[in-house]
């Protein structure tokens, strides 16, 4: 009995626990860009009536709150405390260290019918922050999205038919400020009208979401088939911890029926020639293989033949676009000329196109990439293709 008496009055001797704030901080090192989530916890005796707290500003940092002050009642060691906890996520500028803080809550307190002003103040944090691995504006995330979506098909529009482009990019983990500017679509034969953009921070349980949408009306006012390069976006992957891309598809334009657009330009009516040669050697080596005694081939065999020997009509494309050392340029160029190899019944090989996209998502100069490899590679039949030395049973 002694005993514990003895304990109750040591008990009671030992100073009350003080109210205390901290900011508690992932172990990371973050690049310029990267999302850095904060909780700034308080944990508080007595009744509070008011509170003030202000996030410091800083040059060297954007932030914003990505969630509603929480307030509970928990017990810690045993004793009931009021918690108050603040979830912020910021995002470094600025490459060296980084420092965040003192964080100061003002607090008046009610004992009785008195009031007392209370200053709790966290301790700073401080990181060394990485530059950011790409060019450009910094867009770090977690997950990033492209969607890009038309009106109508854009290969098969109407005469004067105008449509819309809407391309929306969505990246988790970062701010609306911080995704790339909108895209320039520009070409000679197409009437582009953008519409304002929109950006917006959406907040969710997991942290802000930026999205950025951008819009325009387009027309062909030619009636010649055009192509628009696919658009990247460079992001750093905060999961892998690496540079990546988002890209979008090359797109087809053209007037429904009036594809080839023999209406007397000098491209056209070099398609026309090229076209009407083609078929002509074709018609001549179907005469012969047919007139040749005892060696007469299968129709399905002689057909891809014939097409195997066709020529691709995005070749020309494909090599000037290699000349001007634009490697996106040369992406859309490789993307149509892969899409009409395919058409003729012949099978690339993809890893000249893999090794094109390593060279733009990693960083790598234009005047690095082997373009003249590039294009022996991709151009090259493969062995199924070119070879004809099997014959057909006499």
């Amino acid at each position: 009995m002694v005993i514990r008496l003895l304990c109750l009055l040591l008990w009671a001797a030992l100073p009350a626990r003080a109210d205390t704030l901290r900011l508690i901080v992932p172990d990371m090192r973050p690049v310029v860009g990267e999302m850095i989530p904060v909780t700034i916890r308080g944990e508080y005796t007595g009744p509070i009536t008011l509170e003030k707290m202000t996030f410091p500003d800083s040059p060297a940092y954007d932030w914003t709150q990505v969630a509603r002050d929480r307030w509970a009642d928990e017990r810690v060691d045993g004793k009931l405390f009021r918690i108050f906890e603040r979830r912020v996520a910021v995002f470094p500028r600025q490459p060296g260290t980084l420092t965040i803080g003192p964080v100061t809550h003002h607090l008046t307190k009610a004992q009785g019918m008195t009031r007392n002003t209370v200053e709790v103040t966290a301790q700073p944090a401080t990181w060394t922050v990485a530059p950011y691995p790409g060019s450009g504006r910094p867009l770090a995330s977690s997950h990033v999205t492209v969607k890009d979506e038309f009106s109508t098909d854009p290969s098969r529009l109407g005469p004067s038919e105008t449509f819309t482009r809407r391309i929306t990019l969505t990246a988790d983990g970062t701010m609306a400020h911080l995704l790339p500017p909108r895209p320039l679509i520009r070409e000679p034969w197409l009437i582009s009208f953008a519409a304002p953009e929109v950006r917006e921070t959406r907040l969710t349980a997991q942290g802000p979401v930026a999205v950025a949408i951008w819009e325009w009306s387009m027309r062909p006012h030619t009636g010649e088939v055009g192509s628009l390069t696919p658009i990247q976006f460079p992001w750093f992957n905060t999961q892998i911890r690496e540079m990546r891309g988002a890209v979008t598809l090359p797109v087809e334009i053209g007037i429904a029926g009036f594809g080839d657009n023999i209406g007397g330009t000098p491209g056209a009516l070099r398609r026309v020639v090229m076209q009407g040669a083609a078929f002509a050697l074709a018609g001549l080596v179907l005469g012969l293989i047919v007139a040749l005694p005892g060696r007469a081939l299968a129709p399905r065999r002689l057909t891809a033949r014939l097409r195997g020997m066709l020529p691709n009509p995005k070749r020309r494309a494909l090599r000037d676009a290699a000349k001007t050392g634009d490697l996106m340029a040369l992406r859309g160029a490789a993307e149509a000329f892969i899409r009409a190899e395919n058409r003729l019944g012949r099978n690339p090989d993809p890893a000249p196109l893999r090794a094109l996209d390593e060279a733009l998502f990693s960083g790598t100069p234009p005047g690095e990439f082997d373009r003249n490899d590039f294009l022996r590679r991709l151009t090259a039949r493969r062995q199924a293709a070119k070879t004809f030395s099997h014959r057909d049973p006499a």
